[in-house]
């Protein structure tokens, strides 16, 4: 015998056997279809709302706007560094018990606040109608499911309105931080030009003005008024405790004149950065772009009641030949084995 006549055999075996279970199976699937019919007409509507963002581009603030080599775009959409930390900030506890308390949500899923596990029933309601995810274009899509379609839409739209907030307050508070440090050695450096500036003015008055020019002129007058014989030895006197002053006093000047003009270029650098630090916590701009706001759906999502029934209408089917099957194959081995 052929394999093509054995392959013919069994399927027709299969065929018969199939005819004569026909009643079992029929009966087995029609339990399966009316009972997915049942459950599919007690499962409870839920409605589906998105909304679509785009992160913004993390530059600076007060680079893009002060600097003239910043690169990037303040307008920029973010990469997909900026698409990833935005999934992390819309998966954190902060906007998780922000909308649950906005919400309600504890009883809206009618949690039951008196069971032991009640906090964690309601994350996982939470997390099984409110998901998250990057889509193919570096975008983020925020879903929500809800027996309610206003409330499904409400609560897309106020996830994404309340992401911008956190994102701002968390740059705020790195600001401010960045703010107090820059702030106090900028005052701090103040202080210190302030006291080397009392010390040259000590100076000044003493008749320490210009230490290279002074010395260049009174050593000049000297040596010219004695060669001449044209000065008084009050004169020489004079010009003599002006050199001494100098040279006792005048290193000092000199380095303070140095050392304040290096302290005032750091002062200006400092002054820059204050202002920067100060744009970047007063800044309140958005860090997210809503390209599709959620609307309430007019449609359930689901159940697809009619994929419900075919899918356990089929599986029914599957089980009652693999039941039937089955027993027939035990009815068969009790037999065997009886008869031995």
């Amino acid at each position: 015998m052929t394999e093509e006549n054995k392959f013919n055999n069994n399927s027709l075996d299969l065929l018969v056997f199939l005819y004569k279970k026909r009643l079992p199976i029929i009966i087995i699937t029609a339990i399966g279809a009316v009972a997915s019919i049942i459950i599919s007409l007690i499962i409870t509507p839920m409605y589906k709302s998105t909304v679509i963002l785009y992160p913004a581009s993390s530059v600076s603030v007060s680079k893009a706007l002060l600097s003239n080599n910043t690169k990037g775009s303040l307008m920029a959409f973010g990469d997909e560094e900026e698409t990833e930390q935005l999934l992390q900030v819309l998966q954190s506890n902060e906007i998780t018990d922000h909308i649950i308390d906005k919400f309600n949500l504890q009883k809206h899923y009618d949690i039951d606040t008196t069971s032991k596990f009640s906090r964690t029933k309601l994350y996982d309601t939470y997390n099984n109608n409110i998901s998250y995810k990057k889509t193919k274009f570096q975008s983020v899509q925020i879903t929500v499911f809800d027996e309610n379609p206003k409330y499904a839409a409400d609560i897309a739209n106020e996830i994404s309105l309340y992401a911008d907030t956190v994102i701002n307050n968390l740059h705020k508070g790195r600001a401010w931080g960045a703010l107090l440090i820059v702030e106090y050695e900028y005052k701090k450096l103040s202080r210190q030009i302030q006291k080397i500036s009392d010390s040259l003015t000590i100076l000044n008055q003493m008749g320490i003005l210009d230490y290279t020019q002074q010395t260049t002129a009174y050593t000049t007058s000297l040596s010219e008024g004695i060669a001449s014989g044209k000065i008084s030895q009050k004169g020489i006197k004079y010009l003599e405790n002006k050199l001494n002053s100098l040279k006792k006093y005048g290193h000092v000047y000199l380095e303070l004149s140095k050392f304040i003009e290096f302290e005032q270029e750091r002062l200006s650098y400092l002054k820059g950065k204050w202002v920067e630090a100060g744009v970047e916590y007063a800044q309140n701009l958005t860090n997210i772009y809503i390209v599709d706001k959620a609307v309430p759906s007019e449609k359930k999502a689901k159940p697809v009641r009619w994929l419900i029934v075919s899918l356990s209408t089929l599986s029914s089917f599957i089980f009652a030949i693999l039941f039937v099957a089955f027993a027939d194959f035990f009815k068969n081995f009790k037999e065997r084995v009886k008869n031995n």
